[in-house]
């Protein structure tokens, strides 16, 4: 079976880029014969080498289509030839750039099958681009033969868009738990002279809402000023609000709390941190969480998306509300009830990681995926 993944060059590896990194990884594991063809935008293509360009290219053939606007009819009509004189079978795609293309690729009688993964959206009403982005997206969608979700949330809200149960195929990400080994990292961690260190890990992005987290940062420099006891909070990431969040954080005067550490691979990271704070506005199955659970360490994660579907609230980590009032005092009061209690956060974050390694790994993932090939593929 030969499968050509499609997605837009981010340049960057976030969440969604590398979960399909390893699924390419995984797929030609399996024995199946995959390519990744990258969507180079002209407005995107400076800056330097793309990391996830690099990324892909580790793992298999990379092939780039240039395009010059964000939706090009000459592109779908490439994407099509070149489907059908290299023989592809299936096209893959995830993100709204790359199903779009794709949808109109396949047109009404396309040899090959095309199937979609959806990492989700982001929902916000006032920015009418995305608004416009997201519905062209589930017009798309509607005409793949199928449709891969990550969690019950979005598997709802596309059969409430339109979307047929047949369409739908749900295979939650996961991650390779057992090559991580957290256990002389988490004895570093409690030892007596390290702060309680609480982090996020991911793009600087108005959806990731650091926002919350610094000012939840204020609430509990305000709940701990009587006690010695430091704790610090370690934003781990690159992305377009890096210098307001930096003014933020001088602005709510927690700035000697905050540690701004660009970019960081998440077993650097994960040896620093005892909780991963996750405040989004709105979340998928995100990476972090995964990672954080692989790591041994719990979550404290705002109640919307997938994300109630990851955290069990008091066992595995601390479920908040995302009201931009209400939040912040709920996350700081989170935060210090693991800041108190340490053994909490030790014992948790071992129910986190346990519940991991006794869920299906990463090989059930790629073999639903290349089921969901099989049966997708014209007759």
């Amino acid at each position: 079976m030969k499968v050509a993944v499609v997605m837009q060059d981010t340049r960057g590896l976030y969440g969604a880029e590398k979960a399909t990194v390893e699924l390419v990884r995984g797929l030609r594991h399996l024995g199946i014969d995959m390519e990744t063809w990258l969507l180079e935008e002209e407005r995107l293509t400076g800056g330097g080498e793309s990391v996830l360009a690099k990324a892909f290219a580790a793992v298999g053939p990379v092939r780039r289509f240039g395009v010059k606007g964000r939706i090009s009819r000459e592109l779908a009509r490439k994407l099509r030839t070149t489907a059908e004189t290299d023989g592809i079978e299936v096209l893959h795609s995830t993100g709204y750039k790359a199903d779009v293309h794709v949808a109109m690729a396949a047109g009404e009688e396309a040899r090959f099958a095309i199937v979609s993964t959806v990492h989700g959206w982001l929902f916000r009403r006032w920015a009418w681009k995305e608004q416009l982005f997201y519905h062209a997206d589930l017009v798309a969608l509607r005409r793949f033969d199928r449709v891969v979700l990550l969690s019950d949330f979005y598997e709802r809200l596309l059969r409430r868009r339109g979307l047929l149960p047949t369409q739908l195929a749900r295979i939650p990400s996961t991650v390779a738990v057992e090559e991580v080994s957290p256990g002389d990292a988490r004895r570093e961690l409690y030892a007596d002279d390290v702060p309680f260190t609480f982090g996020m890990l991911g793009r600087l992005s108005e959806e990731k809402n650091h926002a919350m987290a610094l000012r939840a940062a204020r609430h509990l420099d305000r709940l701990t000023a009587s006690c010695p006891r430091p704790w610090r909070l370690l934003v781990a990431g690159t992305g377009p609000l890096r210098d307001r969040l930096g003014a933020l954080a001088k602005r709510l005067g927690v700035a000697d709390r905050v540690e701004f550490a660009g970019r960081m691979e998440a077993d650097a990271f994960f040896r620093r941190v005892h909780v991963l704070l996750q405040p989004s506005t709105i979340e998928n199955r995100p990476m972090a969480l995964l990672e954080a659970g692989a790591w041994g360490r719990p979550v404290i994660a705002t109640a919307v998306g997938g994300m109630p579907e990851m955290v069990e609230d008091g066992v595995t980590g601390r479920l908040v509300t995302a009201h931009r009032w209400r939040g912040p005092r709920e996350l700081a009061e989170a935060m210090r009830s693991y800041w108190v209690n340490p053994e909490s956060a030790r014992q948790q974050g071992e129910t986190a990681r346990r519940h991991l390694l006794e869920a299906p790994g990463p090989e059930s993932v790629w073999q639903a995926y290349a089921e969901v090939f099989r049966t997708a593929r014209k007759p």
